[in-house]
């Protein structure tokens, strides 16, 4: 459940890349990548319950991406997963 009356939206990692957050399912958090007519799913994962490994799963994804960025991402992941 959110934890703001909000509407979830996609949150942008890079240009083309982006996490999409789905509450109610048992993989609650999505990482898609965007082509020119359409989008598929990098990786998922269980945010809910296993947020201590977010770093290592978004590590494997972006070698390139620093610890700031994944904490900032994560603020923003927490407002809508507890």
């Amino acid at each position: 459940m959110p934890l703001t009356d909000t509407p979830i939206e996609a949150i942008p990692i890079n240009l083309d890349t982006y996490i999409v957050l789905h509450p109610e399912a048992s993989y609650d958090l999505e990482v898609r990548r965007q082509q020119a007519t359409s989008s598929y799913t990098v990786g998922k994962m269980n945010y809910k319950y296993h947020h201590d490994t977010f770093a290592s799963f978004v590590f494997k994804i972006f070698p390139e991406i620093t610890l700031l960025d994944i904490h900032n991402l994560q603020k923003k992941i927490n407002r809508y997963i507890p």
